[in-house]
């Protein structure tokens, strides 16, 4: 059973080549989709998601880098707006037992007023 506190995405700007592919490649190691050049998706758990992070430091070292690991709540990926073709290269986590009520009409964080 997959638990949304698992799914994360991991973003990444590195210039310098060799260690954006290392990172790519741990991403990968980790079991993780690449869903953009530089932007990964796939189930972690909280222990998981702390080791990676140390790897990627280390990865990095002392190298100018921006990177984001994030997980994401049922709500996040139920909500999200695609433009274009998102094919990740597996199948992203089947999301079970949702409760969530309808996104569009309420979305997270934006409060009802009484014309709605």
């Amino acid at each position: 059973m997959v638990t949304m506190e698992n799914i994360v995405f991991v973003f990444f700007d590195i210039s310098n080549d060799r260690i954006r592919n290392r990172v790519g490649e741990t991403c990968k190691d980790f079991g993780l989709n690449r869903v953009q050049y530089s932007g990964f998706m796939g189930v972690l758990t909280k222990n998981q998601r702390e080791e990676l992070y140390l790897k990627l430091c280390d990865e990095i070292g002392e190298e100018k880098a921006s990177l984001m690991i994030q997980p994401v709540c049922e709500r996040c990926i139920e909500s999200a707006l695609l433009i274009g073709e998102f094919k990740p290269e597996k199948e992203p986590p089947e999301i079970v037992d949702s409760n969530t009520d309808d996104l569009w009409s309420n979305p997270p964080g934006v409060p009802f007023t009484e014309d709605e």
